[in-house]
């Protein structure tokens, strides 16, 4: 996972969480995690704030997406409350029923906390799965290759001459690892469960991957009677409990089933509703850097962690300017995604569904 930039790790929320003795366990690329034993006299509780960092190609940038994460958080907390009947690490508010603790903090300890960009959750650390489980309903991302080359993905052999994007008879299963820098890997189900193996584990595992496989069947049915599809999304879990973010367009694909089927007559990607309109930009980026053709590399999606210049690579894209009009837009498409799943303006949701107040 590729370090966040020093200007983004002291900003005035995180001042103001350290003068009030919290701890930073730690800054991911859109997320800072906090103990709060420090106000509550124990470490079962953590406190997740979801940043407007971006991050593409696995390089997090320089600048911040408006609304970005106000929408992951509450499309969390709006997805795990509609997964009744599957345990989740939130903490529900002990002050008012159907709210996360983040409002109790506010309440009573944090008086600025922007509980918009915040949940408590259960302290899971130890417990996570050594994996990205993640769940293709539509043949595409990052296994299309394997599948040209092999007609395999992830172990799973798929019927022949399917067409990017496909809707395959049956959601797969393709694990990767959680690299913590650079790509994470995509491996195959075996080594997945042989792994799981390896740690007494295998039997837990098989029981997780088919609860998984009916949640991603549940939320897929659910969107697509509004006109979206889930073309795949990423899992994170602690044995059963569902954790981390989940169904947001960080970790989904999301295309309109209208555009979707255009996109299968005319031979193209359907437009997706996430941080495409960056990865789109961030492709067309001309580097300082040698392609070894007597050309320079543009793209940054062609910067791979793997080359010695990795380390170079990151300095470098942490001076790129993003125009506006992509950022703009970009926000524009998470509000509409959030607005389609929810039925909800964010801001209705977030004061009903949250208790954020403005």
């Amino acid at each position: 996972m590729e370090k966040v930039p020093i200007n983004l790790q002291n900003d005035a929320l995180t001042q103001y969480l350290l003068s009030m003795g919290l701890k930073r366990l730690s800054q991911g690329k859109v997320r800072d995690t906090w103990s709060l034993e420090p106000l509550l006299g124990h470490d079962d509780y953590l406190l997740v704030i979801a940043s407007n960092r971006i991050s593409i190609f696995d390089y997090v940038l320089k600048v911040e997406v408006p609304k970005k994460g106000e929408v992951l958080t509450a499309l969390t907390h709006f997805w795990l409350r509609f997964l009744t009947g599957f345990k989740n690490q939130l903490i529900p508010s002990e002050i008012e029923e159907g709210l996360n603790f983040a409002y109790d903090l506010r309440a009573d300890y944090l008086l600025t906390l922007p509980i918009e960009r915040c949940l408590v959750v259960k302290n899971l650390t130890g417990k996570m799965y050594p994996a990205e489980m993640i769940f293709r309903g539509h043949l595409g991302g990052s296994v299309f290759e394997d599948y040209l080359a092999t007609g395999i993905v992830a172990g799973h052999q798929l019927p022949a001459d399917l067409q990017k994007w496909s809707k395959l008879k049956k959601p797969i299963f393709t694990p990767s690892t959680k690299e913590e820098f650079g790509n994470d890997i995509n491996k195959d189900v075996d080594f997945f469960f042989n792994h799981m193996d390896s740690l007494g584990l295998k039997a837990d595992a098989e029981g997780v991957v088919n609860m998984l496989a009916q949640i991603y069947t549940m939320v897929y049915n659910y969107a697509e009677e509004r006109g979206i599809l889930i073309l795949d999304t990423k899992f994170e879990v602690a044995g059963e409990i569902l954790a981390d973010e989940i169904l947001t367009p960080d970790s989904s694909r999301f295309a309109l089933k209208d555009d979707w089927i255009k996109a299968m007559e005319e031979g193209r990607d359907p437009h997706f509703y996430d941080k495409q309109p960056v990865r789109d930009w961030g492709a067309t980026v001309k580097t300082p850097f040698s392609d070894g053709k007597g050309g320079l590399i543009t793209g940054l999606n062609k910067l791979k962690s793997a080359s010695p210049e990795y380390l170079d690579y990151i300095k470098f894209v942490h001076t790129v300017d993003v125009p506006e009009e992509v950022i703009s837009h970009t926000t524009e498409r998470y509000l509409a995604i959030f607005e389609m799943i929810t039925g909800k303006d964010l801001q209705y949701y977030q004061i009903e569904d949250m208790g954020v107040t403005f």
